[in-house]
């Protein structure tokens, strides 16, 4: 039998850990929140409103124009996401009030990107160089081989690509196609191809009832069902065809290439939530290499492509498998590479035209230089509430007719009210559930990861300042800007007056690499970061591998343990 010393401290432990327990349960109790089940493996919830049941390319015609199928609802001031509903921030407890009066936003439609002087669309000449694999004035022979890696950011609005021929960095500019030479409309393609009566694709537009768009999005529902993409593998192929073309004919970088053999990879870039996903991956890299075998045929027929991808047959012409990065790695690829890098937590804010992208994640950098960065993921997700749904909003909230672009800059307030002779008060009013709606999305993504144990609770970045990238064409916009600032108060207000956003310029080069292209970089950072090596950027650990954190505390140790009596 143990002494009464010995009972005495038995008992004096077990109180203590019970007191440590009950510490420590009253922490967690604030985080109440449990993941959807789609956070942890992706799963798509299905309904009678799902837009997965409008799945592949969407064709608009005249007639379709005001009454497009498939048309979901958003209201900013619920959270409801008609992209994928299970991946709301919403629901982690987002801090924007429930309202039940009718929201003020309006319905969102089927996406279709706005662009100025799109009849004007066209074929250039000389597009047909692009379907080889060498410089057509290829010497031949025994020549040096260069490596030529294409990164493709296919945006759900816009595609942007950059190619990096051995040293040089150069950006696709189409504004041949488009006809739009401005800074920030040459090197976007709208994401539209056009289906011809005799089943050929093409960006020649012949009649409205041609064009497809949609052409992303869908992509992530037929990943399951293997259904071929033809009109997305289309315009991938043009993308494709289009970019060789422009490399071989560049003034300074196509000369170069005439002695070299040129041994080609290709990059694509996904978005991070689905990216989880390993149906979704392997889709995206059977439609990256369909597109780059269909880039070489000398017509693009429906019969032809479907033939393609039926047949899915490795491409001895690329060195390796296509890669598929998620987007947000491909931004902060120069950063990862920088000496500005720094190790914790980081949040992304990704404004595109149709979609904003938020996500949350951590970088570890291993002390072994040659050991890639390590960026596990706490929650990302994605909303349809881009810059061209602002627009829309304000359009057709305010009766005015639909003319804008939607390569161009968002106008201020005071200046569209002074273009459409409406009071600034009214544009004001009309954007502010808008506003409030973005607001809450983006407080949504970084209050789960402050409170939730699959988030970082206790990283010293709620302390010192929360490193923050804002990307994308929407990042200078002013509303987008004052939506992340009220989520930013909220977040003071939550802990305190010293918590902050600490943003971070991004440098998307990372290094100093001759760029064939001026002031474009901030739009092209993805397109840039997928340049890079695939398997050199980053080891990305998906949030469903996360697990809890659990936090301990030293159990104390009594003093006559240490000292005796």
């Amino acid at each position: 039998m143990k002494s009464w010393k010995d009972q005495l401290k038995d008992l004096k432990r077990v109180l203590g850990k019970a007191a440590i327990e009950e510490k420590r349960n009253e922490k967690l109790d604030k985080v109440s929140f449990e993941p959807p089940r789609s956070w942890l493996a992706y799963d798509r919830t299905t309904s009678d409103d799902d837009p997965k049941k409008c799945s592949g390319s969407t064709a608009i015609s005249h007639d379709e124009s005001s009454h497009r199928r498939c048309v979901p609802t958003v209201d900013t001031s619920t959270g409801l996401n008609p992209i994928d509903q299970s991946i709301t921030p919403s629901v982690i407890g987002t801090s924007a009030k429930k309202s039940h009066e009718p929201s003020r936003t309006t319905a969102t439609s089927v996406f279709t990107p706005r662009i100025d002087g799109t009849g004007t669309l066209n074929m250039p000449e000389g597009t047909h160089v692009g379907r080889g694999l060498q410089h057509p004035d290829h010497l031949g022979g025994k020549a040096v081989p260069m490596v030529v890696r294409v990164g493709v950011d296919f945006g759900t609005a816009f595609t942007k690509v950059a190619i990096r021929a051995g040293y040089d960095l150069i950006y696709v500019d189409w504004s041949a196609i488009t006809c739009d030479e401005s800074p920030t409309g040459r090197f976007v393609m709208p994401g539209l191809v056009v289906r011809v009566l005799e089943g050929d694709y093409c960006w020649q537009r012949s009649s409205e009832s041609d064009i497809h768009a949609n052409l992303k999005l869908p992509l992530i529902d037929m990943a399951s069902s293997g259904e071929c993409p033809v009109a997305t593998l289309a315009y991938l192929a043009l993308v494709i065809r289009y970019a060789r073309a422009y490399l071989y004919q560049h003034p300074d970088v196509g000369r170069k290439l005439v002695a070299r053999s040129l041994r080609w990879e290709l990059n694509i870039g996904c978005p991070t939530q689905p990216h989880e996903d390993l149906n979704v991956v392997q889709f995206f890299k059977r439609v990256s290499r369909t597109a780059w075998r269909l880039a070489a045929e000398a017509n693009l027929q429906e019969s032809n492509i479907i033939s393609a991808w039926r047949m899915d047959q490795p491409d001895s012409s690329l060195e390796a498998e296509p890669g598929v990065v998620p987007e947000f790695v491909a931004q902060i690829a120069g950063y990862l590479g920088s000496h500005q890098v720094s190790e914790g937590l980081h949040a992304l804010i990704d404004i595109g035209a149709a979609t904003i992208d938020v996500a949350t994640f951590n970088v570890v950098i291993h002390n072994n230089l040659d050991t890639i960065p390590r960026i596990p993921i706490f929650f990302s997700a994605v909303f349809p509430l881009g810059t061209h749904y602002l627009n829309q909003n304000r359009h057709t909230l305010l009766g005015v007719e639909p003319t804008w672009d939607d390569t161009a800059p968002i106008e201020p307030a005071d200046c569209f009210s002074n273009r459409n002779g409406i009071s600034q008060s009214e544009v004001v009013a009309a954007d502010s559930d808008f506003l409030s709606g973005v607001s809450s999305r983006i407080d949504g993504v970084i209050n789960a990861t402050r409170t939730n144990t699959r988030g970082d609770p206790r990283s010293s970045a709620w302390r010192e300042g929360l490193p923050i990238f804002v990307t994308g064409g929407g990042a200078s916009c002013d509303l987008y800007r004052r939506a992340i600032e009220m989520a930013h108060q909220d977040l003071r207000r939550r802990l305190s007056s010293s918590s902050r956003f600490r943003f971070v310029e991004l440098n998307p080069l990372g290094t100093n690499i001759p760029v064939s292209a001026s002031d474009s970089s901030a739009r092209m950072t993805v397109a840039i970061g997928l340049t890079s090596d695939a398997d050199s950027i980053a080891r990305v650990v998906p949030h469903r591998d996360i697990k809890p954190i659990t936090y301990g505390k030293k159990e104390r140790v009594d003093h006559t343990e240490l000292y005796g009596d």
